[in-house]
């Protein structure tokens, strides 16, 4: 619904040709936005498994999130656009750290690490003043005129505080797509959307399928290297969005084949 009114908008604006490319620059930024916080579903399904937080509350701390999420996004998007405006050359430096980090994830599996062990939030309890009601549907609660935090708000934070790490990564890799910032913007917050709306599904998928890591490690890479040759080589949002999309493909059916092969 948002493509076809932005894009009938566009077209009556400036034309069919600038509609079709910003269309395509949203299409990218939204699937770069997904893939690359992918990683931070399964932080989302660990920390709820380390609190022992119900199903049926999941989706609350999800819900109440999503306004901090906004927030919290829109000011690094406007941080990084003021950044990267005036001073182009710090993209270059996430250029080298998207290509660094994808030699860390082909070659460490991180997911096997975290398949092993959960996190261990043993601490906050010895810093703060939490009940150990796991179930409760409340964020505070009163005991002896006392107020406790709950694990369900606990889980809040320590979620709201994940997307802020993993936005640091995801909203530098769309400036290699475009410096639009309505796009920047539109593009984060559907994804943000997204993520917590297919929440149950994707948690189960990124456990079952150990690709989606190669998948991310060949996309920061490919990402990485756009951003320090772009003045050398010059690919198209549409070949970029192209490219990205092959990746993930690729990723999903060599998982699937393999899994049929064992």
């Amino acid at each position: 619904m948002f493509i076809s009114i932005f894009w009938i908008f566009l077209y009556n604006i400036s034309g069919i040709n600038i509609a079709n490319k910003n269309i395509v620059c949203f299409l990218t930024s939204y699937l770069l936005e997904i893939i690359l916080s992918v990683d931070n579903v399964f932080i989302w399904f660990l920390i709820f498994k380390s609190l022992k937080i119900p199903i049926i509350h999941q989706k609350k701390v999800l819900s109440y999130g999503l306004l901090g999420a906004f927030v919290l996004r829109f000011i690094f998007s406007f941080f990084s656009f003021f950044v990267f405006s005036k001073w182009h050359w710090v993209l270059y430096f996430f250029g080298i750290l998207f290509i660094l980090m994808s030699f860390k994830i082909f070659f460490i599996s991180s997911k096997k690490e975290n398949k092993q062990k959960n996190i261990s939030l043993s601490w906050i309890y010895k810093i703060f003043r939490i009940s150990n009601n796991s179930c409760c549907k409340n964020f505070f609660l009163k005991i002896n005129n006392k107020i406790f935090f709950t694990p369900l708000f606990v889980s809040l934070i320590l979620i709201e505080f994940s997307d802020i790490l993993f936005s640091a990564d995801s909203i530098p890799a769309i400036f290699s797509v475009t410096h639009n910032l309505f796009i920047i913007l539109s593009s984060n917050i559907f994804s943000v959307l997204g993520l917590r709306s297919m929440y149950l599904f994707i948690a189960p998928i990124v456990n079952k399928f150990p690709m989606i890591e190669y998948a991310l490690s060949f996309i920061l890479m490919f990402i990485g290297f756009k951003i320090l040759f772009e003045k050398f080589i010059i690919i198209s949002t549409f070949l970029t969005f192209s490219i990205i999309l092959i990746i993930l493909v690729s990723a999903f059916l060599i998982n699937i084949i393999f899994i049929k092969k064992k």
